[in-house]
Formats: C-alpha cells, sequence, structure tokens
C-alpha cells in the first residue's frame, strides 16, 4: 500500500478528529515530511482535509470520496479491504466481476466503479449509471452463500442499509427497491458454474443505486457486511418473512410479462411467498400461480 493510501486509511478511521504529524508518521513509519506530502497530494485529489499547527491533520466528516480506504473504516472485518477494486470509470462492473471469476475462479471480491459507460441490468438491459450514484458488484462464493435464495437475501441486505437513510422502502418483485414510489437500487444476482458438472463456483451481486446517499463509503461497506456475515446480521430472522414484509404491491393487481419459450403477460393479485421463495399470485379466473421469476409490469 503506498503512503498516500496509509495516511489516508489512517485519517479515515479517525474522521473528524484530529490526529498528529507525528503520531500518523510513527504508525505508519514514514517521516513526518513523507506525512505532509500524501497529505497535499490528497487535498488536490479532492479531499477536505484540515491542518493545524500543534493539532495536526482531520478529515473533514462530510467527505465522501469513494476509496478502498474510506469503505475499509466501516467492515466488520478489515481484512476484507484487500479484495476491494475501486475504478473511477469502466464499463460495467457485474461484466467485469464475471470475467475475473471465471479466469481466476476467484472468491470473495468486489468491483466498485465511479461511473459505468455500459451498465448492466436485469434481460441485458442498459443500467444508467451517472457519476454520483453508487455501483459496485460482489463476487462471493458458494461457501459465503449462506442463505438458499441469493436474489431475496440481497433485496433484504441492501434495503436494510439503505434503510438507514431511506423509510418505508418497498422491494419490487424480486429484488428492485422503491422509495417513494421510485426505484432508487437495482440489484442483479448470476453465478458461474462448470459447463460439465453444473457445479456452481462463484456467485455475481450486481448492486446500481441512484438516490442521495449520506455516505457512500459506509452505505457500500454495511451492504457488503451483511453479504459477508449473514449470521452476524441476521442470526434468527426468517427473511422470507421480512421480504414480504417490504413487498411492493401486496394484495394488489398488478400485470406480469413472464419470459419462458415465449413471453406471456397476464394480470394477478400478488399473495405472497411461499417456503421456497417463490411469488405467489392469483389470476382473475382465480387460478394460483407460483413464480420463480418474472417482471412486474405496471
Amino acid at each position: 500500500m503506498k503512503t498516500k493510501d496509509r495516511v489516508l486509511k489512517a485519517l479515515e478511521e479517525k474522521k473528524g478528529s484530529f490526529i498528529s504529524g507525528e503520531e500518523l508518521a510513527k504508525a505508519i513509519g514514514v517521516s513526518r515530511n513523507s506525512v505532509w506530502k500524501s497529505v497535499r497530494d490528497l487535498k488536490e485529489l479532492g479531499y477536505s482535509i484540515d491542518s493545524v499547527t500543534n493539532k495536526g491533520y482531520r478529515l473533514s466528516k462530510t467527505s465522501d470520496i469513494l476509496s478502498v480506504q474510506g469503505i475499509a473504516a466501516y467492515l466488520h472485518n478489515k481484512e476484507d479491504m484487500s479484495c476491494i477494486e475501486v475504478y473511477e470509470k469502466i464499463d460495467s462492473t457485474s461484466r467485469l466481476a464475471k470475467k475475473q471469476a471465471v479466469l481466476e475462479n476467484s472468491g470473495r471480491h468486489v468491483i466498485i466503479a465511479k461511473v459505468q459507460n455500459n451498465g448492466k441490468g436485469h434481460g441485458s438491459r442498459h443500467f444508467d449509471s451517472p457519476e454520483g450514484g453508487v455501483y459496485f458488484s460482489v463476487i462471493i462464493s458458494p461457501e459465503d452463500m449462506q442463505y438458499f435464495n441469493l436474489p431475496l437475501y440481497a433485496a433484504v441486505a441492501v434495503s436494510d442499509a439503505l434503510g438507514k437513510t431511506k423509510n418505508h422502502l418497498k422491494i419490487k418483485w424480486i429484488n428492485d427497491i422503491y422509495y417513494q414510489d421510485k426505484k432508487i437500487c437495482g440489484i442483479l444476482t448470476e453465478n458461474i458454474s462448470d459447463m460439465e458438472t453444473g457445479e456452481i463456483s462463484s456467485y455475481i451481486i450486481g448492486i446500481g443505486i441512484n438516490c442521495k446517499i449520506d455516505s457512500k463509503n459506509e452505505l457500500i461497506a454495511d451492504i457488503l457486511n451483511r453479504l459477508f456475515y449473514p449470521a452476524v446480521y441476521y442470526p434468527d430472522s426468517d427473511i422470507l418473512d421480512i421480504y414480504q414484509s417490504r413487498l411492493l404491491d401486496l394484495n394488489n393487481r398488478v400485470k406480469f410479462a413472464v419470459k419462458g419459450d415465449k413471453k406471456e403477460e397476464f394480470c394477478a393479485v400478488i399473495l405472497g411467498l411461499d417456503e421456497e421463495g417463490n411469488l405467489i399470485v392469483r389470476e382473475d379466473d382465480g387460478t394460483k400461480r407460483y413464480l420463480k421469476k418474472g417482471e412486474i409490469v405496471i
């Protein structure tokens, strides 16, 4: 890790408080002049850092530039910072994650972009990814996947993290997050499997958030903590019950478009989930259907 990054990590961990140049130098194992140069470089990158004689340096509490060090300050396990990459701009975090999972058979890994040129949404549609949003993909191994239905779990984890600043969030089947009738987050879950055995080697969770966030670094860390350590955050919870309590249009009649051999459209009332996490709906003639996947068209 470069000296600049180590200084930033120390400032992020003490965000809002002063740290003396001498303390920083000793902790990092460099000269005070090296600390000063690193702070200068960080200021040039846009970080709001106060420099006060006899007090030292202080990273502003309002500073929210996406960085590995900024995210690490909020991680449940600080060692997880080694699996995080942050890019200024790439075509798609999901595409890069999928390539890495296939070529390197990687386990836990996170790819973050401040901007995506060609973000990927459901059905290979384009996902608008302008500057100011939160866009990242998470690679996890089957060993990390402790819940049987990843799309539902991801929706609960992300909505819980977002719920710290947004009240009364809803989940549109299957894992889009809505706030005040507006979509603020899309989640795309995929897996990488062996073509011969069909055995899954990696899961990929693509997350795109377009709304005002108080701290992007803290939000990403909170989501990662929940995805990596579900037993810590949901030891006795029933994810299906949590998901159903947030289900958008529960008990309402909506229009569905279900993809199969051919696209099928129909209207039905959403009744809830079954024990397998399938969506239970009742068509206009009273027939119940159990949907494993599909898209609500309203």
